[in-house]
């Protein structure tokens, strides 16, 4: 059954075709269907009567398109890159210091007795620096965390750039700019410096959902494959869109589902729907560009108590849901019907795709993690996560380079995917011992970098990896930071944002400077 909601579909639509009139009036449409065997009434209601603005339409509609600018725009809406010379005017001049201090060049700083100046060390080798070195780590710092404001802008073609891009006509030129940068993304972001060890660099923003909390605990948090939208979902039964730009972050869209509490939701890989499952035999696809819930009845072909996990292939062409006795059904994300199982040993608890979707990962209540090869659907390989009892989630980096399997016992053993697949036995490179309790959560960043894991059976229960040195990050969080009970948490795509759901109905949002910095989303 599909019900016709309207308002986001316009925004995606990429046929030509013309919007939906205008209406102020708050849409809701009933209609009975039933999601179990009890004939339970199932509820759709679409809040959404501030959509049909025409603020708020150009502004999601620029969001998934890609017409809004997302490599090098500051929070503000700003582009942050330097703008080029206009055609016939040369380099700028190079303007000297209207004033300098001899002083500086006979001085020397102590960065190691005052704990603030130690970030500016570039080894821990570095006692002290010169004035004019010290001059230079402090005006770095500056711009990393804030950027370069515009009255230091010395080009002129820069600032009538920036002042074009603030105006809300765009020329022809400015729109051929914008999608070359948004094809030049990868380009840019592999000049970013390497992700330092020890300490990050973290700015909490306003909440991602403070214009609309949720009135029970999150229980999924994702951000869009493209745009910058964050959705969130929970017991409350609703499904929120909201816009992530740190400083408003304002609701989008929600979708009310009576009687569904979700547990999880996904974004499929392209971005135009949303996938929704909860403890019932059925699920729903809402369908971001025709602005369409559809109620998919069950899966035929398998009888399960509940349909309520599942993750999408990073290929889109699958959904494989978590069900009963180790089998893992297999839906086609096109026809959402069933096409196959996959059976291992004991109780699935996780399964991961490889990046390239031609592999799949399972772990349970046997410790063992099974390879699957998704041309055959056989199971190729599988190796003993050691010490694990029960393993209850599993990650592969977005490079391939790793595995991350987390336990029951709070470990998270970090391996080598070569070595995985080499050996029943292999070695972990690491074995992540922070946490106590259960891991409920583990997720890589864009550039393999980092590793987040958390637990929800524990307060503040969240921990960052530096991959690189297989080290805990020493300075975040701190026994303040108010994460309280971490029900769910996801990571932007460009590494840019750190989003992370509470049982208090909060989404808290971060800010990671140095990717921030690098001009990643």
């Amino acid at each position: 059954m599909a019900v016709d909601l309207g308002g986001l579909g316009a925004f995606l639509d990429t046929s030509g075709s013309k919007k939906p009139k205008k209406s102020k009036k708050k849409l809701q449409l009933r209609g009975k269907e039933s999601a179990e065997s009890d004939g339970d009434e199932i509820l759709y209601d679409a809040h959404a009567s501030s959509l049909y603005k025409d603020e708020v339409e150009e502004r999601l509609e620029s969001l998934v398109f890609g017409t809004q600018p997302f490599v090098g725009a500051t929070e503000d809406g700003s582009d942050s890159e330097q703008g080029e010379p206009d055609a016939g005017e040369g380099k700028p001049s190079q303007l000297q210091k209207a004033w300098h201090d001899e002083d500086d060049d006979n001085i020397n700083v102590d960065v190691v007795s005052n704990k603030r100046l130690r970030k500016l060390r570039r080894s821990e080798s570095e006692k002290t620096l010169s004035g004019v070195v010290y001059n230079q780590r402090l005006r770095s710092q500056f711009e990393k965390l804030l950027g370069q404001p515009d009255w230091a802008a010395v080009d002129s073609g820069q600032k009538r750039k920036r002042r074009r891009h603030a105006d809300s006509s765009d020329s022809e030129s400015d729109e051929e700019d914008q999608q070359l940068l948004q094809k030049t993304g990868n380009l840019l972001s592999s000049s970013v410096e390497r992700l330092p060890k020890d300490i990050i660099a973290v700015s909490r923003l306003k909440d991602a959902n403070h214009t609309k909390r949720a009135q029970s605990v999150v229980r999924a948090v994702e951000f869009h494959p493209t745009a910058d939208v964050l959705l969130t979902a929970g017991f409350h039964k609703t499904l929120d869109l909201f816009q992530v730009d740190g400083q408003v972050n304002p609701t989008l869209q929600s979708v009310h589902l009576e009687r569904f509490p979700i547990t999880t939701a996904h974004f499929t890989k392209d971005g135009r729907e949303v996938v929704i499952a909860g403890q019932r035999k059925s699920f729903f696809v809402y369908d971001m560009v025709a602005g369409k819930i559809t109620h998919i009845p069950g899966i035929r072909g398998r009888e399960e108590r509940y349909f309520d996990k599942f993750v999408v292939s990073p290929d889109n062409q699958l959904l494989v849901f978590l069900g009963k006795d180790g089998y893992m059904p297999l839906v086609s994300n096109k026809t959402k019907q069933w096409i196959g199982d996959l059976k291992m040993n004991g109780r699935v608890c996780d399964v991961a795709f490889t990046p390239d979707s031609q592999h799949l990962l399972s772990s349970g209540s046997d410790g063992k993690v099974y390879v699957w090869d998704m041309s055959t659907r056989d199971c190729v390989h599988s190796f003993t996560d050691e010490g694990c009892l029960t393993g209850t989630k599993l990650a592969v980096s977005p490079n391939s380079q790793y595995i991350a399997c987390g336990s029951d016992s709070g470990v998270v053993n970090l391996y080598e995917s070569e070595q995985c697949l080499r050996s029943g036995f292999p070695k972990p490179l690491r074995a992540v011992s922070n946490l106590t309790t259960s891991i409920d959560h583990l997720c890589f960043n864009s550039t393999s970098e980092m590793l987040a894991t958390a637990s929800q059976k524990k307060k503040d229960s969240l921990r960052l990896v530096h991959m690189p040195s297989l080290s805990v990050f020493s300075n975040w969080p701190t026994r303040k930071t108010p994460f309280s009970y971490v029900s769910a948490f996801d990571l932007s795509p460009q590494s840019r944002y750190l989003a992370i759901g509470n049982d208090k109905g909060k989404v808290l949002l971060y800010r990671l400077n140095h990717y921030h910095a690098g001009k990643m989303l």
